[in-house]
């Protein structure tokens, strides 16, 4: 066998494996609807508020004190707790989940 086959041969081989490593370590899609994650402020474990950007353990702590004396239905309840303004507020809008007014 000449050299030059055997070079196109193995070069053949490593695109291949190439191909499968690429296909295999890719995220697999199904068919799931991907729904973008929503904390409830009223019942999130202080592990689940910390998801949150810019909520650390201990801030966590303060809102999990703070709504066992204050109900907590939209972001803007935040604004009592301690060491949160409406800056942060507005960072978080989109992440927490919003109680439905039954009208």
């Amino acid at each position: 066998m000449n050299p030059i086959g055997l070079s196109y041969v193995l070069g053949f081989l490593l695109f291949c494996l190439v191909g499968i490593a690429i296909e295999y370590t890719s995220p697999m899609q199904m068919d799931m609807e991907a729904r973008p994650l929503r904390v409830d402020l009223q019942t999130a474990p202080a592990s689940e508020l910390e998801i949150l950007p810019g909520i650390g353990p201990k801030m966590a702590q303060r809102i999990i004190a703070y709504r066992k004396l204050h109900t907590l239905k939209c972001p803007d309840d935040l604004l009592g707790v301690f060491g949160i303004g409406q800056r942060k507020v507005n960072l978080l809008r989109r992440l927490i989940a919003v109680e439905e007014s039954a009208e």
